[in-house]
């Protein structure tokens, strides 16, 4: 005879036996959408237009799940497996993989640290490229767009983009002009400074740099979803309402609380016309095309995928100029529906990093070699590997990702065009002539 249980152990059981029920119920049901949509896609009487229904997003119980055959949700007892071994691996990482010896050609020895040498942004282009934008709008007078500069010996302000990295997925890019905030965290600590990672390098520019850089005028700033490393909710703070969000489904109300309410939200295959957000009087067409991903969201255990995970399409009059994907796994059959409804695209910002261990991270995280295949799938001219060498949040070795794409791009005879940026450094891309130059300052 078994002893009787005591009421604790009871307690503990039913929660156990509860949550359990709980997952299979929302595996079970996300697998009958997914084999809903496969089975009406399939009966489709397909023309020459592009069908996205089979990758809509869906909501099971209250909570936003992946609509995607490739991915394997992580239930609560793999979250806190995978950060048993995180802590663990933090305590040897610190000395055996952080501050790995690597050999150089004088015979000496550097820090991986300076390897991830921090650039000094051209602050000024943004900033001068910002002031012809704001006079031009100002006067009703956009000639200026056209007309090549006396300064910097540049390209007329319509044909450039520009493009820093401040590190993880924050980006700071410049389209003619008009400003864009990607994945906004600057802070020197993922969570607070005494709990969570430590930033690896800092981050190029701060807050006040921003504002400097864009003349006081951040046009728009961009999240994929809510977790830490993608939205700091200080800087949210500060930032406020200067600027209009871009969000997806669910992230509104959490801004709300930060007292941000100029935001966006949208949900797949949304598309917003920005244009009158700039001017009115613009004589461009800007949207912003809000495309599926496969990840999760949360912050916390107890919001865990009550908002939804999304990338990103900036385009021009149609065109596909900037690719901002955040955090997602791969799919074949989702980049290649991306692909075909938005390709080309002329600069993909794709995360590289956080793919180990793989057993793991595969459903939400992409390697360097899925990148490559991406930027294939959606005809990318350009590619600028991004989320890695920030934050040390995975098994991987912290410049493995940068190596392996370096070395997988050169064996495709892309490595001019799919690379990783370096830290703070300003890219210049012609729209017209396709080419890009770095700007040392």
């Amino acid at each position: 005879m078994f002893p009787a249980l005591s009421i604790k152990s009871k307690l503990g059981l039913g929660i156990l036996l509860s949550y359990t029920s709980y997952e299979v119920y929302m595996q079970l049901h996300t697998q009958y959408i997914i084999k809903q949509r496969k089975d009406a896609y399939r009966s489709l009487d397909k023309g020459p237009d592009i069908d996205t229904t089979k990758f809509r997003s869906a909501v099971v119980g209250g909570m936003f799940v992946n609509p995607f055959e490739e991915y394997r949700p992580q239930t609560a007892f793999e979250f806190i497996l995978v950060r048993i071994m995180q802590l663990l691996e933090s305590l040897y990482g610190n000395t055996i993989e952080l501050h790995k010896k690597l050999p150089q050609p004088y015979n000496g020895a550097v820090e991986v640290e300076d390897l991830l040498k921090v650039f000094k942004p051209d602050l000024e282009r943004f900033r001068a490229n910002s002031k012809v934008l704001q006079t031009c709008i100002d006067t009703k007078d956009f000639s200026k767009l056209s007309v090549k500069p006396t300064w910097f010996n540049s390209i007329p302000l319509r044909q450039q983009l520009l493009f820093t990295w401040l590190g993880q997925s924050c980006t700071l890019f410049q389209i003619s002009g008009v400003n864009f905030l990607t994945d906004p965290i600057l802070s020197e600590h993922l969570i607070t400074p005494s709990f969570g990672p430590k930033r690896l390098t800092r981050s190029p520019l701060d807050y006040e740099q921003i504002k400097y850089a864009t003349n006081d005028n951040l046009n728009f700033v961009l999240v994929s979803h809510d977790h830490p490393d993608h939205l700091e909710l200080d800087l949210a703070e500060k930032i406020k309402n200067t600027t209009t969000w871009i969000v997806p489904l669910g992230l509104k109300s959490k801004l709300a609380r930060k007292g941000v309410y100029k935001v966006i939200e949208m949900d797949w295959w949304d598309t917003v016309d920005i244009t009158s957000y700039i001017s009115d009087k613009l004589p461009d067409k800007f949207e912003i095309e809000c495309v599926p991903s496969m990840h999760w969201s949360g912050r916390y255990v107890i919001d865990s995928n009550k908002s939804l995970w999304c990338s990103y399409i900036i385009k021009r009059n149609g065109e596909s100029l900037v690719y901002h994907a955040g955090d997602t796994g791969y799919s074949q059959e989702l980049f290649d529906v991306i692909g075909k409804k938005c390709g080309p695209i002329t600069l993909a910002l794709l995360p590289i990093g956080q793919y180990c261990p793989s057993w793991h991270q595969k459903p939400r995280h992409i390697s360097p070699e899925e990148s490559l295949k991406i930027c294939e799938q959606v005809q990318a001219t350009f590619m600028k590997g991004i989320h890695w060498g920030t934050f040390k949040l995975s098994g991987e070795p912290i410049l493995e990702p940068k190596n392996l794409l370096t070395d997988l791009a050169t064996k495709m005879n892309k490595a001019k065009n799919y690379r990783v940026p370096e830290f703070g450094l300003t890219y210049l891309y012609d729209l017209k002539k396709n080419t890009e130059t770095e700007i040392h300052v």
